[in-house]
């Protein structure tokens, strides 16, 4: 199917190929290889294409350093998106103890030991 339509359109075919390498070079961690993709001079290929390789050539620094270094804040942007929503919901807490718990809970960072009626 994806031949199919690479053939109907030469610009979308340009375009994906060189989608492609940059994707194998980013996960085979090959910043030599991407450096090279990057400097290359790509023919007709989407405006789209164009303003992320400008935009990945701008940060090339970054970029190398991601793909080099397997180091991502992900998990420290999941927290502080957990703690905006409980946020939110919980809003108006008078005790900010109260709102810490709530995080710590949510987020499983502590557990809470069950008692006995």
């Amino acid at each position: 199917m994806v031949d199919c339509l690479l053939s109907l359109d030469e610009r979308l075919k340009n375009t994906y190929y060189a989608y492609q390498d940059i994707l194998a070079a980013i996960k085979r961690k090959d910043v030599t290889r991407l450096n090279s993709l990057l400097e290359q001079k790509y023919t007709n290929i989407s405006g789209y294409m164009k303003t992320t390789l400008k935009t990945t050539k701008d940060n090339k620094e970054y970029v190398t350093n991601a793909v080099k270094y397997g180091y991502t804040n992900g998990l420290v942007e999941g927290f502080n998106n957990k703690i905006k929503a409980i946020k939110r919901v919980v809003f108006g807490y008078r005790s900010f103890y109260n709102f810490r718990n709530r995080i710590l809970i949510s987020c499983d960072l502590i557990s809470i030991e069950k008692r006995c009626a």
